[in-house]
Order: structure tokens, then C-alpha cells, then sequence
């Protein structure tokens, strides 16, 4: 996995199961994380949530992983960035990035509209929902000034301050990149190729992500932007093996999310089958763009997936 010229392949870290389960016990995430970054994958990935789907926070897990790892980058998919003020995120991040050596990567999503629990996140830290797109365009462009300024004076529509230094500053050039999450939507995908160092999503058919791909490239362009400046990604559900395993990663997406598993295979990319089945549609999105997969096991022992996961990959030839 180690070849630049090959997309990389990173992994989620079960940070809601580890809700779902009762059990305190954080050395399995710690144990996955080690893991792979021994068989070697190219980055670990933690989601994000307040209230609406509870789990141990991204941050902090980030900090705890980082310091058990070398060489794995560190990222959210997805972090709901507008939650937070931007001066102490860009604070919190700063540190971060600092303590790990550099490897930190924020990929910045809004949560879906008109989706109570999610919205109720919003309200009862005083925000307004329907303002979370601008809040979450505001904080990029207050980040990356804080990140690559000192004596930072802001009057926004969301934020205002005046000379405000922040220490210590991301250690990669530029501050920490910024990935934006977008599915099939103009306006998203606009807003990836205007700001984003990266592109996030879970768009279901590979041809879309195609077309979604030259979009986000066309809009980087007319932004004035090099589109080769924005590293696409794609986040895949999958559940792979015989016929068990697929029962079970279904079974296991209808409890995460309270519905069927059609329903939420209908609402966002859910692979089964074989695992050589599985990695031929991850390859089609490699042929449509995609230069990292972030990988989300659905199956309660996460660890034997990824060795499974792994020598799967290899024997595949596409790490």
C-alpha cells in the first residue's frame, strides 16, 4: 500500500459501537488502529456526532490513536465543524496536528437536512440549523487565517474578534487540510471546489461520482484553483465473506440506524458480496477519481475484518 501511484485505502474506527456496546474498553479501538497501520493502510478515520448518534469524541480518540501510532494519517469523516467556535477549533486542531507530527486531515460535513436529532444538535448549543452551510464556509476561511497569520481580526456574519494569535500552528504548511463533504448537489459540490483540499462523499453509483468528480474539477477552475490541488475520496460501506457475513453487516446497518437495512442501503453506498466482488466496486471508483477509500467495516469484530480486508487487497493487486 506503500505506492504513491495507487490510491490509498484508510480505515473507519468503530467510535458509535464502541457506544452501542456498553463496553469500556477503548483498547479495541486502539488495537485496530495499531493494526493498521502494521498491515499498511494509509490512514485511520473517526466520525462525529453530539447527541444525534452518541460516540466517544473525534478529537479526542484522534489524540489517543495518534499517540500509538507512527505513521497512519488521522481523520474525520465527517466532523460537523459548525458545532464549534471556530478560534478553539482551529486552536484544538492546531495542537493536534502539532502533537502527531503533521498527520492530521478534517473532513468537514453538516449533517442531513431536516433530520430532527441531527437538527436538535444544532439547537441546543443555541445554533440555528439552517444556517450550518455558511457557518461551516465562515469557519473554514477563519481556520486557514489563524492557521497562517498572526494578529487575526475577523468581522463576520457568525464570528467577530480582533487580534487573535493562535499557538502552536499546524506543523503542515498552510494549516491542516480541510476535506468538504458533498454528495450529488450543486451547490456542495461548488463549495468542494472552491474551498476544499479534499472531497468526501458516499455517492452510490461510480458513474455519478464520475461526473460529480469533472464537476468539482470545473468549479475549482473557475474558482482560479489548480483542480489537482483537491484530493477526491469516497467513503464505502461494506460487507464482505460468505453469505454470514453479509447477513451480519446488514443486520448490523439496520440496528445502527433504526431502519431496514433497504432503507439505508437506499440512503448512502452499502457494498455486499464476495470480497472480490466488493474490491470490483471499489475499483470502479478508482477508475472514476478516487484516490483514497475510507473503508467502514459493517461487522461487529472489526479487527478480523481488516485482516480479512487486507489480505484481500493484496492478493486483489490493487495495494
Amino acid at each position: 500500500m506503500k505506492n504513491d501511484s495507487k490510491p490509498n485505502f484508510g480505515v473507519l474506527l468503530p467510535t458509535r459501537e464502541a457506544v452501542i456496546s456498553g463496553r469500556s474498553d477503548p483498547s479495541v479501538l486502539f488495537r485496530l488502529a495499531e493494526r493498521a497501520e502494521v498491515l499498511g493502510f494509509h490512514s485511520v478515520w473517526v466520525g462525529d456526532s453530539l447527541t444525534a448518534r452518541p460516540r466517544i469524541d473525534a478529537l479526542t480518540t484522534l489524540a489517543a490513536v495518534g499517540a500509538r501510532t507512527r505513521r497512519v494519517r488521522l481523520g474525520t469523516a465527517i466532523f460537523l465543524a459548525a458545532l464549534r467556535h471556530p478560534i478553539l477549533l482551529a486552536y484544538q486542531l492546531g495542537s493536534l496536528d502539532w502533537m502527531t507530527g503533521g498527520r492530521i486531515d478534517l473532513g468537514v460535513g453538516y449533517g442531513r437536512p431536516k433530520e430532527p436529532t441531527q437538527e436538535h444538535e444544532f439547537e441546543i448549543l443555541g445554533l440555528a440549523p439552517g444556517a450550518r452551510m455558511k457557518m461551516s464556509e465562515e469557519l473554514v476561511h477563519v481556520m486557514r487565517r489563524l492557521w497562517r497569520e498572526n494578529d487575526v481580526s475577523h468581522a463576520g456574519t457568525f464570528t467577530n474578534f480582533e487580534h487573535v494569535t493562535l499557538e502552536p500552528k499546524p506543523v503542515q504548511p498552510g494549516g491542516v487540510p480541510i476535506w468538504l463533504a458533498s454528495n450529488n448537489v450543486e451547490p456542495g459540490l461548488k463549495r468542494v471546489g472552491r474551498l476544499g483540499d479534499g472531497w468526501l462523499n458516499n455517492i452510490k453509483s461510480p458513474d455519478v461520482y464520475r461526473e460529480c468528480w469533472e464537476k468539482v474539477r470545473g468549479y475549482a477552475a473557475d474558482a482560479g484553483r489548480a483542480p489537482n490541488a483537491i484530493h477526491p475520496a469516497i467513503y464505502f460501506t461494506l460487507a464482505a465473506g460468505g453469505k454470514d457475513a453479509i447477513v451480519e453487516g446488514q443486520t448490523f446497518l439496520a440496528q445502527y440506524y433504526n431502519r431496514s437495512y433497504e432503507a439505508v442501503a437506499n440512503a448512502m453506498l452499502c457494498v455486499t458480496g464476495s470480497w472480490d466482488e466488493v474490491i470490483d466496486w471499489m475499483e470502479k471508483y478508482m477508475q472514476a477519481g478516487a484516490r483514497t477509500v475510507v473503508l467502514r467495516f459493517a461487522a461487529r469484530d472489526q479487527l478480523a475484518y481488516l485482516e480479512a480486508c487486507a489480505e484481500a487487497l493484496v492478493e486483489a493487486r490493487v495495494c
